[in-house]
Parts: C-alpha cells; structure tokens; sequence
C-alpha cells in the first residue's frame, strides 16, 4: 500500500506541478485551458498506465527492497535496454510535445521532457526493486534516462538531428508464451511489450544528409536493426542462452514521404508514425547471414 500511496503522490504532484507551469516560466504566452487539458490527459494516461503495468508487471507478491543481482546482463541479451531508451525517448517526446502545444518555448519544453522521462524510469525501477523477480537495475535507469535526453541532445547537435531511433515488432515465435507457461506463469496475448524475440530496434541515418549524395531520395534511410533470437531457455527460473541478431535495411521517413500532408493534425500524425520502421529489404548479418525481401 505505501508504494501505491507514492505513486498516487507522484501523479499529484505532476499535475500539480505542471498546472503551474505558467507561475514557474514567468511567460504569458501559455494557453491556461491547453494547459489544463494537457495536464488532466497525461495525468489520466499515467494512471492508467501504472494500474496496467500493476497487473502484468507487478502482480506478484511484494519482497524487500533489493537491486538486481546479474541476471539483468542476461534477460533478453540486453534488447531490454534498447526497450528502455525507447520508452524513455516516447515518454520525454510525449510530454515535451503535449507541454509545446500549451505554449512552453521549444527548449524549456525538450529540457522538461527530458526530466519527465528520467523520473518515470526511476519510479518504475523503485516498483521493480519489490518485485521477486526483478529488483533496480542501474543498467535500466541508465538507458531509459539516456532515451529521455536524446531529444535535448538532437536539439544541440545538428548531426543527432539526422539520427532516429526506431522501433518495430512482428509475431513470428511462440518462444517467450512458453517460457512464460514454463515458469508457471500465464502470459496476456497482448504482452507484446515483453516479446523480446519478436522485437526490434533501430537506429537509423538521414543518408543525404550525411553523404551529401544528390542521388540518393531524401525519404529513404540506411538503419541498424537490434533483436534476439528465440533459443534462450530457463536455468533455475531464469532466462539464459540465445545470440543477439544484427542487421542493416532500407528505412523510410514518413515525415517525407507525406509531403502533402501539410495541416497541423497530418504533421503530428507522419511525425509519430516515424517512430516506427515498417517493413523494406533488410540484410541479417548476425550472428549468421541472411536477406530478407521484405523484414517485418
């Protein structure tokens, strides 16, 4: 009950905090009711979210605090750490964006999304140091702060401007549903957020931008793919084995893709689908070789 009470406080103390907003920035170029429907709806989404995450990350019973003894380094071969900076990228993004929209300057809102994201990757490591299987991993906190302030740092590098992270997922093993049955446990259809096998991220590079190259479109990027294969198995309750799989594919920005979608909802609309990579010719080349036609 403590740790739900500090989690209630938390969400008070952000919607508190950022209905203030206007007071602390000492601006009058805030939008009171856009930032009152900001504040409720992400207040609104991180409950919701924790109550989610209650039931499916944190459903087990409670232990005493303890960090995480190793095994960290081992579970999901550290695909699990890309899902950490990507979440804290999403969230930083998210919430610097919402805060923009109110009337916050570009850098004050960047630099609170940053903040926003490094305090919900230390409140989730707080809940995982109760769980039994799981405890505060530094490695996690470390790389969801690192997704948080990869925006603030875009914002001074104009090379990182053309540097995107990438995030895509296709069902093609039943790998992590059986080691969850084999552990006892009973996996929702929907735990896709857990699937590591079926995961993969990516880092991808503006080509022209970088090239210089006058022949190459300005739509079509080169990405470095990361993911896990689906041999891992369970020594003493815990995941162990696989290989880390590497690969290199066409990436598309849709935010030139769609050039003639120009009103302000089309904008926000092919700038979130970027953060996804849909599927184009992609090359494994570990830990063996293979060319896929079309990687999903």
């Amino acid at each position: 009950m403590y740790l739900n009470r500090l989690f209630y406080i938390i969400f008070l103390l952000f919607y508190f905090n950022i209905s203030n907003a206007k007071d602390r920035l000492n601006t009058d170029s805030i939008n009171n009711y856009k930032l009152a429907a900001v504040s409720s709806s992400l207040a609104l989404a991180l409950s919701g979210s924790y109550f989610y995450i209650e039931n499916s990350w944190w459903s087990e019973e409670r232990v005493a605090f303890n960090f995480d003894a190793g095994k960290d380094m081992q579970y999901a071969l550290n695909v699990d750490k890309a899902g950490h900076f990507m979440g804290g990228l999403y969230a930083s993004d998210v919430f610097s964006s919402s805060i923009r929209w109110s009337g916050v300057d570009k850098r004050k809102s960047i630099l609170y999304g940053a903040i926003f994201g490094t305090g919900l990757q230390l409140a989730i490591e707080v809940k995982d140091a109760y769980a039994p299987y799981w405890g505060f991993s530094k490695w996690d906190l470390i790389t969801g702060s690192m997704g948080s302030f990869w925006p603030l740092a875009q914002n001074y590098s104009k090379n990182l401007e053309h540097v995107n992270f990438k995030f895509s997922y296709y069902k093609r093993s039943n790998s992590y549903w059986d080691l969850e049955l084999q552990r006892g446990k009973k996996p929702s259809k929907f735990s896709w957020h857990d699937d590591y096998p079926n995961q993969t991220y990516w880092m991808s590079f503006d080509v022209n931008h970088f090239f210089q190259n006058c022949c190459w479109p300005d739509w079509l990027n080169i990405a470095v793919g990361f993911g896990i294969d689906d041999t891992q198995y369970l020594i003493n309750d815990s995941k162990t084995g696989g290989n880390n799989e590497w690969y290199i594919a066409l990436d598309y920005d849709t935010r030139k893709i769609l050039k003639k979608w120009n009103s302000g909802f089309a904008k926000k609309i092919k700038y979130w689908l970027n953060y996804f990579h849909f599927p184009s010719p992609a090359v494994r080349f570990s830990p063996k070789f293979k060319f896929y036609p079309l990687y999903i």
